[in-house]
This record gives C-alpha cells, structure tokens and sequence, in this order.
C-alpha cells in the first residue's frame, strides 16, 4: 500500500513539470463532462465527418477505461493523415478499436443527454473504420465507412447453430448486431467567421439466431443521424456553437418457429436535440464553456429490451419518454503551466422527466428530477506526445490514493494519448 501510494504521489509530482495541452482528445471533452458537439475539438470529426481535412495530421491512442467492473476496455489506435501522396488525394483516417463506437461518437462512452441517449448497440468486433475528406475552396467534404461483423456457424450431425451477432457483447442479440454504416459530411464557410457543418449517418444493423429451427432476425435494423452545428466566432474571445441533431434506431426483431408464422415486436429509439453554446477564451489562452440542451428520447417498445417495463412495474409493451427542458453545462479547463492543463465540468438538469405509458391497460408512470454529472481531467505534455486524462472524482480529496485506503485504487480510470506532426 505505502509502495503503491508513494509511487502515485511522485506521478502527481511529475505531473507538474510535465508540459500542456496542444491537441485533445475523448478524455479530454469527458473530462470536461461536455457534449462533444459544442466544443472545438478534433473528435468532432466522428460526427462531422468533413472535419477530417481541417485537424492536421496525428496519431491517437485510446489507453483504456477501467470504470466498467476494473476492465480496461475501450482501447483503440488511429490515424488521420493529411500528407499522403502529398495531399493530392484528400486527408484520410483509419480507427482500430476494440469496440466498436456509438453512433457519430469516438468511443462507447460518447452519449446524447439523457439516460436513454446513448447508442444501444455494443460491439467488440469492428472490423475496418475508414473516413477521407477533401477541401474545395471554402467547401469541405467528408465520407465514413465503418463495419462490424460476427459469425458462428455451426453444422455439426444432429446440431445446426447460426449466430450473427456479437455473442461476446452478451444480452439480447437484437442490441450487438452487425453493422454496416456509411456517414456523409460537409461544411460550409459562410463568412470568415461562420463555418456551417452537417452530416449524415446511415446504419444498417442485422442479426440472425438459428437455434433448434427457429429463427430470430431484425424486421428492419435501419438505424441513421442527421446533425448540424454552426461554429460562429462572435467575438475574437467567444465562439457561439448552435447545434441541432435528430437520431433513431430501429430495434424490432422477427421470430419465425419452424413451420412459422413469424412474430414481429416493434421497438424503436429516437430522439432530437437543440442546443447552444459559448465558448470563451479568458485569462492566459484558458477556456470557459457554457450552454444548455433541450432534448427528449423516446423508447417504443413490445419488448422490455432496456428493463425499464420491469423497473417501473409496468407492461412490456410500452411507450418511454425522456424529456430534458434543459440540460445545462459549464466546464473550465485551465493551462496551470506551459505544461499542464486542469479541467473540470458539470451537466445539470432542469425540469428532467422520464415518463412510462402502458400501451395495454394505459398505467403511467412519470419521475420529475434534476440529475447533477461532474468529471474533472488533466493534460500533460511529454515531448511530442499528449496525454488527458480522466480522474477519479476523489483524486484531490485522496492526492490520487494517497490518503485513501481504497483497493485497488485507479486514479486515472480513463486515459487518452495523441501524437500531433
């Protein structure tokens, strides 16, 4: 314990003379507890996708997050690389990643606000992340082509198994399919200070369980994003971001017995988001970020997919509606030295709700609440290479572990690295 805590405490030293931040990264918006759509940041291409020409080139690394049960999960590496051919044929990226992202995001860990915003789907099989962008004069576009793919097949005398889906994701099939995806971008220079970006992503999400001849598929897995942000530098020390975005993902599955009929449950998540931002540059290049999101996510649903039915007690068949009048966030992320940057933020909800509607006997159930999310990060500098962090919420009570008789402590549970060139 004394071992491991004096070891701690020397990195938090080191820290210190390590130099700042110069690019970013997931650790750094999360660390910041921001939406990553309001903030200038090179993983804004993941949504925006015509961005991929404008970040320069580098090299990240997605070190791990150790918050789900002490894995570490959620590893990755990737590229976006300008200076191919010279750039005659437009910048390009490639993402490796042990799981495969929610939707328009970086990592599984990038949600919409809300309980019900995030992506559904999880995934440990990507097979390729590709994105290639290209600017014509004062037009940018973008293209994004991603897969994830599983396959069990079994034929053995007597035994006849299919499975195509992500068993090793576990839960229902119908929420690890497969997916083929292709996102589209564009951004628009307005004026010298307004740049316009949109894009859409388009899924198609499958899966097929063939055990003892019954069969259970998707009954459409069409699953798509269209979003829209307006970068506005207003004042030289503040830039307006205007975000608007609308998503669904078709969940209904079919199950076909031998000699059928098939049975169809219809499920289905969507949601829209309307938000702004001010991002302000005050004191020594330091950074201040506020803003508000208004959204509502809505589950219909014929199967309890989510557990929300039983939570509630009510029927499975049923209508969920998540509502956020507002959401509002505030994060601060300051530059302590040439070589190190603290940040920290919160979310906080105003007139939160969540309601349940049993579509069968018509029983409703609704929360009103105001939900409080903080997260505080930091960004070191060593040589050419950044690293940010995500710190464990004690970290300045405990001095990273030093006062704390915690196990197993993880005072960095997630941790990101970029190489800018």
């Amino acid at each position: 314990m004394f071992a491991r805590s004096c070891r701690l405490l020397l990195l938090a030293f080191a820290m210190l003379a390590l130099p700042g931040v110069a690019h970013a990264s997931t650790a750094r918006v999360e660390g910041m507890t921001l939406p990553g759509d309001y903030l200038k940041d090179y993983t804004g291409i993941y949504t925006y996708v015509s961005g991929v020409s404008s970040v320069g080139n580098l090299i990240y690394g997605e070190l791990g997050d150790q918050r789900a049960s002490g894995v570490n999960a959620d590893r990755g590496v990737g590229a976006v690389l300008g200076n191919l051919w010279d750039g005659r044929w437009g910048t390009w990226a490639i993402h490796l990643r042990q799981q495969t992202p929610g939707l328009g995001a970086g990592d599984t860990s990038s949600a919409y606000p809300g309980t019900l915003g995030g992506d559904p789907n999880s995934h440990t099989n990507e097979t390729f992340d590709l994105m290639w962008g290209r600017r014509f004069g004062t037009t940018a576009l973008g293209v994004r082509l991603n897969r994830s793919f599983f396959r069990n097949e079994d034929e053995l005398v007597g035994v006849t198994t299919n499975l195509e889906y992500d068993v090793a994701s576990g839960g229902d099939p119908t929420l690890a399919r497969n997916i083929i995806g292709l996102a589209l971008g564009a951004g628009l220079e307005i004026n010298p200070n307004a740049t316009l970006e949109v894009a859409l992503h388009s899924q198609d999400r499958t899966f097929e369980q063939l055990i003892a001849g019954t069969t259970y598929t998707e009954d459409g897995g069409s699953t798509w994003l269209a979003s829209a942000r307006l970068l506005w530098q207003w004042q030289p020390n503040l830039l307006v971001v205007p975000v608007a975005k609308f998503y669904t993902y078709d969940l209904s599955t079919a199950t076909t017995p031998p000699g059928g009929p098939t049975a169809v449950q219809d499920n289905s998540l969507s949601g829209w988001e309307a938000g702004i931002a001010g991002n302000w540059t005050i004191g020594s290049n330091d950074l201040f970020v506020l803003g508000m999101a208004f959204a509502q996510n809505t589950v219909d649903q014929q199967a309890d997919l989510f557990g929300l039915s039983t939570a509630f007690g009510v029927g499975a068949d049923a209508k969920i509606t998540e509502t956020l009048l507002p959401q509002v966030f505030a994060a601060l992320e300051t530059n302590i030295n040439s070589w190190l940057t603290l940040r920290m933020g919160a979310q906080k909800g105003t007139f939160n709700s969540l309601k349940v509607e049993d579509d069968v006997n018509g029983e409703t159930v609704t929360i009103s609440s105001s939900p409080f999310v903080m997260n505080i990060g930091a960004g070191v500098k060593l040589g050419p290479l950044q690293l940010d962090a995500v710190l464990r919420g004690d970290f300045p009570q405990t001095l990273g572990g030093w006062f704390s008789n915690t196990a197993n402590y993880v005072a960095f549970p997630k941790v990101s690295a970029t190489y800018g060139f």
